[in-house]
């Protein structure tokens, strides 16, 4: 039986993490900020009774069962105190009559493929009147790449003009939630400022800690580039020294990820890690009385969060630091024993922070890899015994990558829909060559200033890079490398959790007859896919997609599907991955489908399309445009299920009228805003259905789930 007296912050952190996860999945369940402060006071009030008066053991339970309902209800209102739409001087609330904003840039300016990118902290409103109003709330900004938007830095001043765009919810099935991940990092709004539609108040208003941090990361990103490292290889140098990623190519991105070693680009706790084992090494002399080691572990803390203000103070790196913070202060507190409550002494804390940081896939990865290696990776290297010492290094090093991706694989299968096939492989090479850069790179940051000794140091750095990138490119190459479509469930993702939770449980209390309970939890996985599978050999509709300046049509029969599209989106890799490929994912349908041009006839089992119309499963597809557009001249007018509007059409909902009886207008996403707005009035005033997919995708012929 397991001691959990020994981990404390673990028993406090499921009840807060249950609440968090209430009020943000169940907001139905209406509990008031109010409600919850009164009840969350008498119950903090009855636990301090039954802890100082009622002291038998036998109520023990008593006091851990108040305590957990307290950090339910107190997990739940932070939620709802984070919230920035209801704080009262929110931004839209006091909207009408809004003429422009005071905002300051609350972010580092990063420079994207066509604009640059970066995050407004609004903090004054003008109106109508002379007088202004504090208000509240971020938006996401984008500004074209110019004169003036170049110089933009943390913490300047600007004017900007009212009213402020929402973030659109998803428009297609399984499409990334874009609004969502804004709003959990409390961002509520976007807006694209031409040159001419800010103007910089020059006057900076930034955090000193945070300004020093990014101006000296900005030095230390020079003096990388004065060493002699370029392209591939110093955007590499930058991600994994200095988690600086946006100078990153997205073919090195790409090449990473299907490795499976993008932690390896990401500041986190092996990097953390490993300056915290090499300092280490280097202060051994301090172990010789007590009080040198309590200045070795206090010198490691200001080295660890150095580290961390010099790298920019980004999310991930300041939850690597805070955890291996945790570690160290146990260590000062003689308590090495219990890494597991360290951990999740650190969660806690970071939740009640920021409770959203619980839907954060970094925060997920980084705490479910670490505590699989902690649990884990004994046991699986156990396993085998190998007397070979480098054969036996190797499998050490294979144990540990199992152990990560073994509790990863609930979220990258959820969350991503693909897994890395030749995770072990990569590992083997990445792991000692990461820690060559990390250590060579730390040396490089130290004498960059030395002229010819940090060229020296620079071609070692370039050269582990250079091998680094060159090792996964091949892995990437390798057949079957990254297996992309996975879809799971809701129900099953959190059968997979709990599988994973009862292999650590099972494991850390050493009782065997648990894995009966896992081998249920994933029969149930396994059933739940299996009926998800027979109902796609049955699934048989039509999707019109919703893409801005493009036209996709999903035909699907079975598991075989075919797309007709536009040749400009097939080139477009980036917007099929975000847009297309979830519903793909879902249904079970190739990533690869059979694409159909416009201009292009086809005849199939089921589905048959000739010039501009398209008849699939007993409904009649016509196409309105320019190159396939019917001629007026008919002596009928045909009658169709469905009539698709795209691209630039000028707006004449009478002559679709004289040539076709159509049951439904559809007005394509490809078909400007201020035509689409047209086509509609025309069609309202005609009293013709129409709906414009603008709004979002449209699905027929599959069944509601």
């Amino acid at each position: 039986m397991a001691d959990w007296s020994k981990y404390p912050f673990v028993r406090m952190l499921l009840p807060l993490a249950l609440g968090i996860w209430c009020c943000v999945c169940l907001p139905d369940m209406g509990l008031s900020p109010l409600a919850l402060a009164l009840v969350a006071l008498v119950l903090f009030a009855f636990a301090a009774v039954t802890a100082f008066v009622l002291k038998a053991y036998r109520t023990q339970w008593l006091f851990g069962s108040v305590m957990a309902c307290y950090l339910f209800m107190a997990g739940y209102a932070l939620v709802q105190v984070h919230d920035a739409e209801v704080q009262k001087d929110y931004f839209r609330n006091h909207e009408a009559g809004a003429r422009y904003y005071v905002a300051r840039v609350y972010d580092y300016p990063t420079e994207r493929p066509n604009s640059i990118r970066t995050v407004l902290d609004l903090e004054y409103q003008f109106g109508d009147s002379a007088a202004s109003r504090p208000v509240s709330g971020r938006v996401m900004a984008y500004f074209p790449k110019s004169d003036t938007a170049f110089p933009l830095r943390y913490g300047d001043l600007m004017a900007i003009p009212a009213p402020i765009r929402e973030v659109s919810a998803p428009k297609n099935p399984e499409e990334f939630d874009y609004r969502a991940y804004l709003q959990r990092k409390g961002i509520t709004g976007q807006v694209y400022l031409k040159s001419d539609d800010w103007i910089g108040l020059e006057v900076n208003d930034a955090n000193p800690l945070y300004a020093f941090s990014y101006r000296f990361r900005d030095i230390l990103l020079a003096s990388l580039q004065r060493s002699g490292l370029s392209d591939n290889e110093f955007g590499v140098a930058a991600a994994i020294l200095l988690g600086y990623d946006d100078i990153l190519a997205d073919e090195v991105r790409q090449s990473y990820v299907a490795a499976g070693s993008m932690h390896i680009l990401c500041v986190s706790g092996m990097h953390v890690g490993i300056i915290y084992l090499l300092a280490s090494f280097l202060l051994g002399f301090l172990n010789r009385k007590k009080w040198q080691k309590t200045l070795k572990q206090l010198l490691l803390l200001a080295l660890i969060w150095f580290y961390a203000l010099i790298a920019g103070l980004s999310p991930s790196i300041l939850r690597a630091s805070l955890m291996i913070t945790f570690v160290i202060v146990g260590e000062l507190l003689r308590r090495k024993g219990f890494i597991i409550n360290s951990l999740a002494a650190s969660a806690f804390i970071l939740l009640c922070v920021n409770p959203n940081n619980l839907f954060e896939i970094g925060f997920l990865l980084s705490y479910s890899a670490v505590i699989g290696i902690v649990v884990l990776q004994r046991p699986i290297y156990n396993l085998l015994y190998i007397k070979n010492k480098l054969l036996d290094k190797a499998w050490e090093i294979t144990a540990v990558a199992l152990a990560a991706q073994v509790a990863t694989i609930p979220f990258t299968l959820f969350y991503f829909n693909q897994f890395t096939s030749y995770f072990w492989l990569s590992n083997l090479f990445m792991t000692p060559i990461s820690f060559i850069v990390v250590i060579s790179g730390m040396v490089l940051l130290l004498v960059s200033w030395i002229p010819y000794l940090n060229t020296l140091v620079g071609y070692l750095v370039w050269g582990a890079i250079y091998v680094m990138n060159k090792g996964v490119s091949w892995v990437e190459s390798l057949p079957f490398s990254i297996v992309k479509g996975l879809y799971v469930s809701e129900f099953e993702f959190a059968m997979l959790l709990l599988a994973f939770v009862l292999l650590l449980l099972m494991v850390a209390l050493r009782k065997r007859r648990m894995l009966l309970w896992i081998l249920s939890a994933l029969l149930l996985v396994m059933v739940s896919v299996t009926i998800r599978l027979y109902a796609s050999d049955n699934q048989h509709g039509m999707t019109v997609f919703s893409l801005r300046n493009h036209t996709a049509i999903d035909f699907v029969m079975g598991g075989e599907h075919l797309l007709l599209a536009d040749s400009s989106l097939m080139a477009d890799e980036g917007t099929v991955d975000y847009s297309l490929k979830g519903a793909w994912a879902k249904r079970h349908l190739s990533p690869h489908p059979q694409t159909l041009g416009f201009e292009e006839d086809f005849e199939s089992c089921y589905l048959r399309k000739k010039s501009n119309l398209v008849s699939f499963d007993g409904k009649l597809l016509a196409i309105w445009d320019d190159a396939y557009r019917t001629v007026d001249s008919l002596s009928y007018r045909m009658p169709v299920d469905y009539l698709l509007v795209r691209g630039r059409q000028k707006p004449d909902v009478q002559s679709v009228k004289n040539a076709f009886v159509a049951q439904l207008l559809l007005i394509d996403g490809s078909v400007p805003p201020y035509l689409a707005e047209k086509w509609t009035t025309q069609a309202r005033e005609l009293g013709l259905p129409y709906y414009n997919i603008a709004d979002g995708a449209m699905e027929v012929g599959f069944q509601k789930e």
